[in-house]
């Protein structure tokens, strides 16, 4: 079934990974690493999409393209 996407919000900031984190990422503690947190809505204003995520930019980049 297609969900379509009215809006979104979203919340981006620079973060230190921590422990677990660096873990994951296999990176340094306290390695720079992107936070994005996102909550796409329908319409009626319902959520159908959140998505909190964490990005090492350090040989990439964060693009977002909306339509």
């Amino acid at each position: 079934r297609r969900v379509l996407f009215r809006s979104a919000e979203e919340k981006i900031k620079a973060i230190a990974a921590d422990d677990v984190l660096a873990k994951h990422l296999q990176l340094p503690v306290g390695a720079p690493l992107l936070s994005v947190e996102r909550v796409a809505f329908t319409y009626g204003n319902k959520p159908v999409e959140i998505r909190h995520a964490r990005y090492d930019t350090s040989e990439q980049h964060y693009e977002n393209k909306l339509n």
